[in-house]
């Protein structure tokens, strides 16, 4: 049997292998200087949102409006996020926003018209009431309403009686003589408006809304009243005292898993505080009681106040619902149902938040509070 051996030859080395470690070189050196732009881009990006993210806070934007501005941000190129910084150009703020509205049309509409409203509208303009076609300026933004569909658009020009409303944004559904529609806008002071009317006429690029004379309010801005009322407060229902009270005959509870733990858990804590020698840190809970107490803040949602020092302040997890009676001055008296909780953020501030207020009663509250002066609700 003949062997033959093998011999392994090395390649030649070629000059154009040179080119070809180049090639490599330079495509990772490309691929490094990338990835640090992208990196620094999305730095930059980031920190003009947060910038920008301070303005629309100052305005009053809520989450869900701070989160479609969030979008709106990450889809800007970096020059364009560091120029709408700027105070000047809160009109090419205003224009890109707009045009990024009509680009995602899975906003809801109501909410791009508020963010309008709340970011551009002079600090004068926000007071203002709308009761006339007088009062809604040219370039106003707002939605059209019809058939359960909302639409963006916004005022080119206008007068005593018609609106003439752009049709960029309008699907055909709109675009019909005689149709009956509603134009929403909104301040950021007293709320929504619906303004009724007519579409009266078509060209090209927009459509002639004509006013019927009726304007709506569209939902209540909530306002609130910084005052010093008395309060009655008592748990609801109250106790029938004809009733017999019944015994608990602790011999025959079940211990569940559940009050073993909470009870494992009360003795820490009284445990822990004993060590502190503060003997009232780990007192029961008073039986909830009626008692009296002075208003804080009152809304046509809700009211704070602070627990008078002879009431525990565990008791708001002793009751479920707790019934609140005050009067406004030279005013109506009201009774409401409502649960209470403690305003961590202020110490010994409660909140009781009503539960079966029914639209006209609110109403009649926001009325009361608006004759005297109320402003935008803060209860938290």
């Amino acid at each position: 049997m003949e062997l033959v051996a093998q011999v392994w030859i090395f390649p030649k080395f070629e000059t154009i292998y040179l080119f070809y470690l180049f090639l490599i070189g330079l495509a990772a050196f490309a691929y490094i200087r990338l990835m640090n732009f992208l990196q620094s881009r999305q730095t930059h990006v980031f920190s003009y949102w947060n910038d920008f993210q301070k303005f629309a806070l100052a305005r009053k934007c809520n989450q869900m409006e701070m989160n479609i501005l969030h979008s709106f941000y990450e889809s800007l190129q970096p020059e364009e996020a560091e120029k709408y910084l700027h105070p000047e150009n809160r009109g090419k703020l205003r224009n890109a926003l707009y045009r990024y509205f009509l680009k995602t049309p899975s906003n809801p509409t109501e909410k791009e018209v508020n963010l309008f409203d709340k970011l551009f509208r002079s600090s004068a303009d926000l007071k203002k009431e709308i009761e006339s076609l007088e009062d809604i300026p040219v370039g106003e933004v707002g939605a059209l309403e019809a058939d359960g569909k909302e639409e963006l658009t916004y005022v080119m020009q206008k007068t005593n009686e018609d609106l003439l409303l752009s049709t960029k944004a309008l699907s055909k559904g709109f675009l019909v003589l005689g149709k009956i529609a509603n134009l929403y806008v909104f301040r950021p002071s007293s709320g929504g408006y619906l303004i009724h009317g007519v579409i009266t006429k078509l060209n090209q690029d927009g459509i002639v809304f004509h006013f019927n004379g009726t304007i709506e309010k569209k939902g209540e801005a909530h306002l609130m009243l910084l005052a010093k009322y008395s309060l009655m407060i008592a748990p609801w229902p109250p106790k029938d005292e004809t009733k017999e009270s019944i015994e608990l005959d602790r011999s025959k509870l079940v211990l569940s898993e559940e009050s073993i733990d909470h009870q494992l858990d009360m003795l820490r804590k009284i445990s822990k505080e004993q060590h502190k020698d503060d003997e009232s840190k780990f007192a029961i809970p008073d039986t909830a009681k009626p008692f009296t107490a002075l208003s804080e803040r009152i809304s046509d949602r809700g009211l704070t106040f602070e627990i008078p020092p002879n009431i525990s302040t565990d008791i708001w997890k002793v009751q479920d619902l707790w019934e609140v009676s005050f009067s406004f001055p030279d005013g109506p008296t009201f009774s409401f149902r409502g649960k209470m909780f403690p305003v961590k953020q202020k110490g010994e501030l409660y909140l009781i938040r009503y539960v079966d207020a029914d639209e006209s009663t609110r109403k009649e509250v926001y009325e009361e509070i608006k004759k005297r002066g109320g402003s935008r609700e803060i209860l938290t």
